[in-house]
């Protein structure tokens, strides 16, 4: 039995669904322009408001050699041709940057030593892990720094003075992680 002007329920579902589905994806589309359409506005006004900072600073890294004994600490000395951004003042690496830095301390000794790491006034210092009977330092630390911390290593040898202490080789590397903090210049 059909009642007039009602259309069957088959018929009444494909001439319905199709117009909507039209109508959705329409919808989408629209929405997607706008959305792309704000975000190039956002990142337009982003880019014209705030202006870009100016060249930022290298990476602050140095990269030592540790040669001798001096005065109860390892005197660090510079490569000669090597470009470094950061400096060594009075045996110590004067940190002008907060962030993480990566401190790696490797070197070799003819006799047994004990090494400390200092790197923040009113801290203790890290003692570093020796091998090889303490003739052997190979070691690798992350320390949150702040401006106007210093780096340097003390020494002790317990049957040899400072001054005549043997050093084989050793290198001392400190590298800012997380550049972009204040930085003092």
């Amino acid at each position: 039995m059909e009642r007039e002007g009602v259309q069957p329920l088959d018929e009444h579902l494909e001439s319905g669904s199709r117009p909507r589905i039209k109508w959705k994806k329409l919808s989408m589309v629209v929405s997607g322009i706008q959305g792309v359409g704000l975000l190039l506005c956002l990142l337009y006004i982003c880019l014209h408001l705030y202006p870009s900072p100016a060249k930022s600073p290298p990476i602050q890294s140095l990269r030592a050699q540790v040669t001798r004994c001096e005065n109860g600490r390892l005197f660090i000395s510079l490569p000669r041709n090597e470009y470094q951004t950061m400096e060594v003042k009075n045996n110590s690496i004067a940190i002008t940057c907060d962030g993480l830095y990566l401190i790696y301390m490797k070197g070799s000794f003819f006799q047994e030593v004990k090494i400390n790491l200092h790197f923040r006034k009113g801290r203790s210092p890290v003692p570093l892990p020796m091998i090889n009977d303490g003739q052997r330092v190979d070691f690798t630390l992350v320390a949150s720094l702040a401006f106007k911390d210093i780096v340097y290593l003390t020494i002790n040898a317990p049957d040899t003075s400072c001054e005549n202490l043997q050093i084989n080789d050793g290198e001392l590397f400190v590298v800012l992680l997380t550049p972009g903090g204040f930085c003092a210049h």
